[in-house]
């Protein structure tokens, strides 16, 4: 049958854009046969009858002249896929359809009304993940909506209406205008019936089986609201370990540890937002090794971040390549003396090799001062972090993420600190009413939560605030700055928690802090870190929080295998005032990895202005997470970028450099160390075949052991 014949009366159709060209029915079987072969299809003449059934629908459809638009033809392939019993082309169908969406990046089709002016990806994003649904799942709410929805139900926080309006439109000042933004959890929740809006949890770990069900527990249920969650298991006894008298019992800390990875995966925030974890092994644990080695099967303990903990003694003998006690912590004995130095060596590896562990340090964490736990002569040692490691807190304790955007504070072509004061004064006022709007489900939560009052002020657009102040990343005149930035935004904000507590009251247990004796007590135990700032980078149209550019022009996954295309928009302006725009630059820097340094036609000035983070020694990587540690009383998260021909030595000295300059922590990524990197530099490849599938939804089978198993959908397949 002619295909053609089946629709002859119709001409032409109608694109997205509104132009009009010529019906051609054979692109209909080209993209039902595209998108079978992507999920394994292999009959083309398959393809061909499915086209002739919507082909049918259309003929049905369009008998008397009435216009026909490629999105109808779309919705109608989409319905005869799925009726025909073909789920999976279908879910290709409508992934390739939406990339082309992307692609075209036409705002007009993602049915949000942009009443700020945003860019087409920051509004995909709002429309995913942040703006409010109806109960159809339809949106009804603005970007500008959104901002009025968390601004009217922080300032609802204040006591009289004259306040309550007052601190809105200050909120709304300093929101509207993207100087500030709250971190996701309160964009997302703000205004709920039970509104979790902290972004990070710490929980306590003992070495007792009713008290680990206990947390798996209640964290869980935190991760089911929204939040990632940190857990230090160095009390818990090793594997193998006497259980009630009997040996060789105890399941050791990587067992249990991957119980709540597994919980993780399983519970979801409305069913789509993935949580994490952040789990701390001490470095004198018995079980050292088997922990610094645990995700050496890809796959296994996806959801999990895993760190070392690291002391001044620990690094101190591994240096010095002394001798280094495992203890039993079950006993306090020593079971175990190896060299120090294997241990570090084992970490730089694994490192190497997976991406984890990485450190925390703390030592630096505990110092006992404004920047290094205030409480610590009364509550003794933080010992556990949340799920990125830049939030050092008590069991229980949850932290609140702000961002301030530098590039809102570049006024003709310098720094503007006394803008920066006045933001800051709000936002700290902010961020502590989220702490009062809060709502958790774990009482132990609420309690730690408004006993330490912790919030924490990070930024987005470092690195394009960098670019546009005419300052290379690794320069000494950026860590200059950053320092010199850090300690504006430090002082400022202790002195408007100090003049809040004199309104409201300093922390609850500001009396077995540094500042009991004190005249100036603040409001809040800790003030300052800075996060990975993702999401809030994406609202604000920037570069996230203190990294350099990841790549100047890249593709992103997100989503179920959506990919946005992105160009750093600072480096569009800089190439056109230079008059060295053109689309096939712009293709030369995405394939040549998002970097320009080997491209002739840029000159050296810019390409000095636009590194990216794999154009930067690991060492300057370091000295800008350490220029901003001096005056940051929480901690950090900053990915150390290395090339994937960096050595596991490297990673070692990495460890020990950060050490040496006081990190609270380190994260090292050698480049290509994962499958399913965030961000894809060149040209997009097929990915690889694999040679087992999950037979109940198709996803790859990854073995774990002797185990294949589904990260999917959970089924698992065992080797006898």
């Amino acid at each position: 049958m002619d295909d053609h014949k089946i629709v002859s009366h119709i001409d032409t159709v109608i694109k997205i854009n509104g132009t009009k060209q010529a019906f051609d029915a054979n692109k209909i079987e080209n993209s039902i046969w595209y998108a079978a072969r992507k999920v394994g299809g292999k009959d083309r003449n398959r393809a061909r009858m499915l086209s002739f059934k919507v082909l049918q629908i259309i003929s049905e459809k369009y008998q008397n002249g009435k216009p026909l638009r490629t999105t109808e033809i779309g919705e109608f392939v989409e319905k005869v896929l799925i009726e025909s019993g073909h789920s999976k082309t279908a879910k290709e169908f409508i992934r390739f359809r939406e990339n082309k969406k992307h692609f075209r990046q036409d705002k007009g089709n993602l049915g949000v009304e942009d009443d700020i002016g945003l860019t087409y990806n920051t509004l995909y994003i709002l429309k995913r993940r942040y703006l409010k649904r109806n109960e159809k799942g339809e949106i009804i709410e603005t970007p500008k909506g959104m901002l009025k929805r968390v601004a009217e139900f922080l300032a609802d926080v204040e006591k009289t209406k004259t306040e309550k309006k007052k601190w809105y439109e200050k909120f709304m000042s300093i929101m509207e205008t993207f100087e500030f933004l709250p971190g996701t959890r309160p964009l997302v929740n703000a205004g709920k019936k039970k509104p979790q809006l902290g972004n990070c949890f710490v929980w306590p770990i003992k070495d007792d089986i009713n008290h680990i069900f206990k947390i798996l527990h209640e964290s869980t249920l935190i991760k089911k609201n929204g939040g990632g969650c940190g857990y230090n298991f160095s009390k818990l006894r090793p594997e193998d370990d006497i259980v009630g008298g009997i040996p060789d019992l105890a399941a050791g800390p990587v067992k249990i540890i991957e119980m709540f990875d597994l919980m993780t995966s399983l519970f979801r925030q409305e069913g789509r937002y993935e949580s994490g974890n952040m789990v701390v092994l001490n470095a004198n644990h018995p079980d050292i090794f088997k922990f610094v080695s645990a995700k050496q099967t890809d796959g296994y303990l996806s959801k999990t971040n895993l760190s070392v903990g690291i002391t001044d003694s620990f690094m101190k003998a591994a240096t010095e390549d002394k001798d280094w006690d495992l203890i039993n912590p079950r006993t306090g004995e020593v079971v175990n003396t190896v060299k120090a130095r294997s241990i570090l060596e084992l970490m730089a590896t694994m490192a190497w090799q997976t991406g984890d562990p990485g450190i925390l340090n703390l030592s630096a964490i505990n110092r006992g001062d404004e920047f290094g736990n205030p409480l610590l002569k009364k509550h003794g040692r933080i010992v556990s972090t949340n799920v990125c490691g830049e939030i050092p807190q008590y069991p229980y304790e949850s932290c609140n993420l702000g961002y301030v955007n530098f590039t809102k504070f570049i006024r003709d072509g310098k720094f503007d600190f006394k803008h920066l004061k006045e933001v800051m004064s709000i936002a700290v006022r902010l961020m502590d009413n989220v702490i009062e709007a809060s709502w958790f489900p774990v009482p132990e939560v609420t309690k730690a939560v408004k006993d330490h009052r912790r919030i924490g002020i990070g930024c987005v657009g470092w690195a394009e605030t960098l670019s546009r102040l005419g300052l290379a990343y690794d320069s000494k005149d950026a860590y200059e700055l950053a320092e010199k930035v850090t300690e504006t935004m430090y002082k400022s904000a202790f002195n408007a928690s100090v003049e809040l507590a004199d309104d409201k009251g300093p922390f609850p247990l500001v009396g077995d802090s540094i500042w009991a004796n004190r005249k100036r007590k603040p409001r809040n135990v800790a003030l300052l870190t800075f996060p990975p700032s993702s999401g809030n980078a994406v609202i604000c149209e920037t570069s996230f929080g203190i990294e350099p550019y990841f790549a100047l022009a890249y593709e992103q996954n997100v989503l179920g295998g959506m990919r946005l295309r992105t160009v750093v928009p600072a480096f569009v302006e800089k190439l056109k005032e230079e008059g060295l725009y053109s689309e096939e630059l712009i293709q030369k820097i995405i394939d040549n990895h998002g970097s320009v340094q080997s491209i002739k036609e840029v000159p050296e000035r810019i390409k000095k202005i636009f590194k990216v983070a794999h154009d930067i020694d690991w060492k300057d990587h370091i000295k800008m997470q350490a220029s901003f540690q001096k005056w940051t009383d929480n901690a950090i998260t900053k990915t150390i970028n290395m090339p994937a021909s960096a050595t596991p030595d490297d990673i070692e000295q990495a460890y020990v450099m950060a050490w040496e300059l006081g990190c609270k922590g380190l994260t090292v990524y050698r480049d290509k160390t994962k499958q399913d990197q965030v961000f894809e530099f060149g040209k997009s490849e097929e990915p690889k075949k694999s040679t087992r599938k999950c037979p109940n939804c198709e996803h790859k089978l990854v073995k774990q052991g002797k185990c294949y198993k589904c990260k999917e959908c959970g089924y698992s397949s065992c080797e006898i």
